[in-house]
């Protein structure tokens, strides 16, 4: 996939220059999606995209933002002004935390 031109001139003046934090419309889909707390599989029910293709389009939001995970990646891509708050309803992740005593802090709740 090549990098979309962004307008501005180039250091030589001579063109548009690429920009590694511009995402295609579906990059900011996916991050909207995974923001709602939605998975890849449900992302690409949703989107009427295969598996691998929502891995593939992962693959290149952590290349463009330097994201290490999906976390990661929504949290840039709101810092940054990418997608906005008001876009997606900022649920919590679905790992379950229980509130232990103050000192433990959070902790992945345990399955029986």
């Amino acid at each position: 996939m090549t990098a979309p031109a962004q307008t501005g001139p180039s250091p030589s003046g001579n063109g548009p220059v690429p920009s590694p934090l511009h995402l295609y419309p579906q990059h900011l889909q996916l991050l909207r999606h995974a923001a709602n707390g939605h998975s890849s599989r449900e992302i690409a029910d949703l989107l009427f995209l295969s598996a691998h293709t929502v891995n593939d389009y992962w693959r290149e939001i952590y290349r463009r933002l330097g994201a290490k995970n999906r976390e990661n990646a929504v949290a840039m891509a709101l810092v940054r002004g990418l997608i906005r708050p008001d876009e997606v309803e900022l649920r919590a992740p679905r790992r379950g935390y229980e509130v232990r005593p103050a000192k433990e802090g959070l902790t992945p709740r345990r399955r029986a």
